[in-house]
């Protein structure tokens, strides 16, 4: 009667025994693939970090505003484009008086290799400072290879104080980094 008693618990002790051998292998095989997965994911992550902080920083930009038909310019002026780590900004121009508008605010994102859109607006006052509107900016931008300059394209919204849009204009954009 022992002799029986003595085989099933053998037996059963050597079933559990390898239900844990082939348990751990397979976890063992399954967190290498996932610590490649990762170490890839992690040179991916690095290699977008690096682009996107080619934008970081302050710039010296000169805007055309174009005609959107024609690609005409229709004024020039200077700009300071801000862009902060994790995705905001500020902007402040002088195409008009400077009380005529208020800093600008915005937020901007990373797309791929040197390419970054970002949109930001600012509030229109009148001369006598009573709130006539707001200018929203959308733009495309392109970081050259030594982050030390931009090219840009933009679409400009503006607003009046009810929220309708009351003209668009386009423009273009060369920048330095401001150092």
């Amino acid at each position: 009667m022992r002799n029986p008693f003595l085989k099933t618990i053998g037996t059963a002790a050597l079933t559990i025994l390898m239900l844990a051998v082939f348990a751990l292998t397979s976890v063992s095989a399954q967190d290498k693939t996932d610590e490649q997965q990762t170490d890839e994911q992690t040179q991916k992550d690095s290699y977008q970090n690096r682009n996107a902080r080619l934008l970081e920083g302050s710039w010296n930009v000169q805007v055309t505003r174009r005609n959107c038909q024609t690609g005409e310019a229709v004024v020039s002026f200077p700009t300071m484009s801000t862009f902060n780590r994790g995705g905001t900004m500020q902007d402040y121009g002088i195409a008009m008086a400077p009380t005529g508008r208020g800093p600008g605010h915005g937020v901007w994102s990373y797309h791929s290799g040197r390419r970054f859109t970002n949109n930001f607006q600012f509030f229109l006052f009148g001369a006598d400072g009573s709130h006539t509107g707001r200018q929203i900016i959308r733009r495309q931008i392109e970081v050259s290879r030594f982050g030390s300059t931009y090219t840009a394209t933009g679409a400009v919204e503006v607003f009046n104080t009810v929220g309708t849009v009351i003209a668009t204009v386009c423009t273009t954009e060369i920048a330095t980094r401001f150092e």
